[in-house]
């Protein structure tokens, strides 16, 4: 199940005791966790019943146990793993077992890039849980999301000419659509539609063209110029958390490129792979390789993941200097 359909459908399943949640829109990730905490959990969960584990420091013993401890507050305990690639990789056998016969009151939720339908483990998985696709959908889908998104989550109505006006100004970024329907919906407050004219209004093309820039200039290199966009940004009301969802889309695929062209692809081969196809982005591709160097190219997605915890509490830095550091880490000269 694509995530758009599983957050969509919130509340309508049965709560399963193991989800994979699979795929590079961190954004969608966030929102299908979400609807399992809520629904395990209520509106507003307990945070001492959710345990969030990093896959590459933790054990395997570590997680059943969590897993089986009986929940003090709450009917249950959620347990997710981050970054569980190589954690899955490493106890597949033993996580085929407990998916067989998994915890009455532990619910574990594994947060993969990868998900590979036809092994024993995911069979099992969709068996007694579910495995939900968490990879940026395809644009026709987006404008129908976006009319369900404002509906369930802002009680707003949403044209479907206005929702086709915001994909084609922003494009298939889930995080900066999500967040401009909120924004949108707190504009027009009690009247009964959002309009095109509205999202004409708000939604300013070269606003989102600085968001992309951002990236840009950090990964070739100028920090700057990346932190000066960031302060227009900000100042204009852009919170670090949606630009980090907006920022960590292309750097996904600078990532992917990087390592396809690692395998042996071409430059042009590696970017049409990984969903870069315009000719000026394919150069500015090539440009942040050669700034970024391979060892930092194959260390963004780990960035993107830390910065992103430690937004969410793991750090006692505010969010914005996450986003910063971030984007020095991207500037700063290559040493491979």
């Amino acid at each position: 199940m694509h995530a758009l359909e599983f957050v969509r459908n919130a509340g309508k399943q049965d709560l399963a005791p193991i989800y994979a949640m699979f795929g590079d829109d961190a954004f969608l990730k966030r929102e299908a966790v979400g609807v399992v905490v809520r629904q395990a959990l209520g509106a507003e969960p307990d945070e001492t019943a959710i345990s969030r584990l990093p896959g590459d420091q933790t054990a395997l013993p570590d997680v059943l146990d969590e897993l089986r401890t009986l929940p003090f507050l709450s009917k249950f305990r959620v347990v997710i793993v981050e970054d569980a690639d190589k954690f899955v990789t490493a106890h597949r056998a033993d996580l085929e077992a407990y998916a067989a016969r998994p915890s009455r009151s532990g619910i574990l939720i594994l947060m993969v890039k990868l998900w590979n339908g036809t092994t024993k483990l995911a069979k099992v998985v969709a068996k007694t849980g579910m495995a939900v696709e968490c990879k940026s959908p395809r644009e026709s889908e987006l404008a129908a999301w976006l009319v369900s998104q404002a509906k369930t989550k802002h009680q707003a109505k949403l044209s479907p000419d206005a929702a086709a006006l915001l994909v084609e100004l922003i494009g298939p970024e889930v995080g900066i659509l999500a967040s401009e329907v909120e924004k949108l919906a707190v504009f027009v407050g009690t009247r009964a539609e959002i309009q095109r004219e509205d999202v004409a209004r708000m939604v300013g093309a070269g606003r989102v063209e600085t968001i992309w820039q951002v990236p840009e200039d950090a990964g070739t290199g100028n920090g700057a110029g990346a932190l000066e966009k960031l302060e227009t940004l900000v100042s204009a009301g852009e919170h670090p958390v949606g630009l980090l969802a907006a920022i960590g889309a292309s750097l996904r695929k600078l990532h992917h490129s990087g390592q396809l062209r690692r395998n042996g692809l071409s430059l042009n081969d590696a970017c049409r792979e990984a969903g870069i196809t315009y000719p000026r982005a394919i150069e500015l591709t090539r440009k942040q390789h050669a700034h970024l160097g391979p060892g930092r190219v194959d260390r963004l997605a780990d960035m993107l993941l830390q910065a992103d915890l430690d937004m969410k509490g793991n750090s006692q830095l505010a969010p914005r200097v996450v986003l910063e550091r971030l984007l020095m880490e991207m500037a700063r000269p290559r040493k491979d």
